[in-house]
């Protein structure tokens, strides 16, 4: 079994300007369990758990998908939590462009952002959300979508591990 999402991976410069910008941020705040830069991504759907057969079919069924839109002109700006600000469990850079050109890839009750931080409990977190209200990212286009594999560390380690299962374009 194999734990499966679809993603839209960040170029390296807008990755670099992201980790730099939060450099003094997550120095303020280890109480924060900081995502890698490595595994910035924008999530397009998480898959679950699946098995050889379903793998296929799920790489089937998105490189359709891909195939159904064009490239995404993106960029991140601002931030959010979920679920609110003053009790929130995740912050995230918000996404600008192309938003209905994602919402028709991954679906209506997908919301496009980049994981940037995470708390076990419940944490104020409308400080870090107003300093980073001003974020402005380089633009780039996505022209792919990545099925990624997310292999889990222990509790030791920093965060999961991801690795590409499959590139599929973006594109009619």
């Amino acid at each position: 079994m194999a734990r499966l999402f679809v993603a839209i991976l960040l170029p390296d410069d807008v990755v670099t300007h992201l980790h730099e910008h939060l450099d003094v941020l997550s120095t303020a705040r280890p109480d924060l369990r900081w995502v890698a830069p490595q595994n910035y991504h924008l999530t397009v759907r998480f898959l679950g758990e699946c098995g050889p057969h379903e793998t296929d079919r799920q790489i089937d069924h998105w490189a359709g998908r891909a195939s159904q839109s064009g490239p995404l002109d993106f960029n991140l700006q601002g931030a959010g939590t979920f679920p609110y600000d003053w009790s929130a469990k995740v912050l995230y850079a918000d996404v600008a462009g192309d938003r209905d050109g994602f919402t028709a890839l991954a679906g209506p009750q997908q919301q496009p952002h980049v994981t940037l931080a995470r708390s076990r409990e419940p944490a104020e977190l409308t400080g870090a959300v107003l300093e980073l209200s001003s974020y402005a990212g380089p633009s780039w286009q996505a022209t792919e979508i990545v099925v990624m594999r997310s292999y889990l560390r222990s509790s030791g380690d920093r965060g999961p591990r991801y690795e590409p299962v499959e590139r599929l374009p973006l594109g009619r």
